[in-house]
């Protein structure tokens, strides 16, 4: 697989984990929702990595930017889920899945070279993220989609996501380089899980995991893993802006499921940023 199908498989599993993150943000609150999230990830991949003995090579002058991975892939979903919580999701996932305007420059900067063919696919991928943003429908709930603040954090908080996920992506793939994949995500569920659980103990603020939510929140944190390592595999290498890009594209797969599953308006200039979208994946991936 080429980098841009590793991205392509990161942004089904983002887009599948982020659809069941409207419903647990919802149900549960931002914050319980994540801290649900963290702990599948820490638990699976602590009995993953005990039971295969996989080595974690500690190396202080790489810790710093392995801890800002597993800060930064913690917060930038709290917020994410903040922005599904008070609008669409035709709205919110479109504007965070912009991340690789951020990304791809700093790409380049350290050594990628996308060719000409590249670039206007990637330009494609990013014209369609925006297309679908501003062509947005209303959210469903008719309580949320009467107050026009709802609306406007929700863009604020996608924004702010992005930019967070850009960090998040970006020190996870250098750590990779010193730790491995597995480990990266290993290390950054834990520091993530445990980073939270202080945050809300010193804001007295008591977890909320009810039974009957496990079993989503067991789903949705195996595949926010697998989209992160997807991602890590993908953007070892000169073609790591492709996969960066092609990633952008889990937008697609939550307002897909939006309007399949929540019955949310898409209109015809929106269908065509989502095949501006497909297209500029299927020419990286090509």
């Amino acid at each position: 697989m080429n980098a841009a199908l590793w991205g392509a498989a990161a942004a089904l599993f983002f887009g599948l984990a982020d659809f069941l993150g409207r419903f647990t943000g919802r149900a549960l609150g931002p914050r319980n929702a994540l801290l649900g999230l963290m702990l599948v990830g820490a638990v699976l991949l602590s009995l993953y990595g005990v039971g295969s003995g996989l080595p974690v090579p500690w190396r202080a002058e790489t810790l710093p930017v392995l801890l800002v991975a597993g800060v930064a892939s913690m917060v930038a979903p709290l917020v994410f889920y903040k922005a599904l919580t008070l609008g669409p999701l035709s709205l919110a996932a479109p504007i965070t899945a912009a991340y690789p305007a951020l990304i791809v420059p700093v790409e380049v900067a350290f050594g990628a070279r996308p060719g000409v063919l590249d670039w206007v696919a990637m330009a494609a991928t990013l014209l369609g993220t925006v297309v679908v943003a501003r062509t947005a429908g209303e959210d469903p709930d008719a309580a949320l989609a009467a107050d026009r603040t709802n609306r406007r954090t929700s863009i604020a908080c996608a924004a702010l996501a992005s930019a967070l996920f850009a960090v998040a992506l970006l020190a996870g793939r250098h750590a990779v380089e010193a730790y491995g994949e597995v480990q990266t995500l290993w290390v950054g569920r834990v520091v993530g899980f445990l980073a939270l659980g202080a945050a809300m103990a010193a804001a007295r603020v008591r977890p909320l995991l009810p039974v009957r939510w496990w079993p989503v929140l067991l789903v949705q944190g195996l595949v926010d893993a697998l989209a992160y390592l997807c991602f890590y595999v993908g953007s070892q290498g000169e073609d790591a802006s492709a996969a960066a890009v092609a990633s952008s594209a889990f937008m697609v797969v939550v307002v897909l499921l939006g309007w399949a599953f929540l019955r949310e308006r898409i209109s015809p200039a929106c269908w065509g940023g989502i095949l501006l979208v497909f297209g500029g994946v299927a020419a990286l991936s090509g």
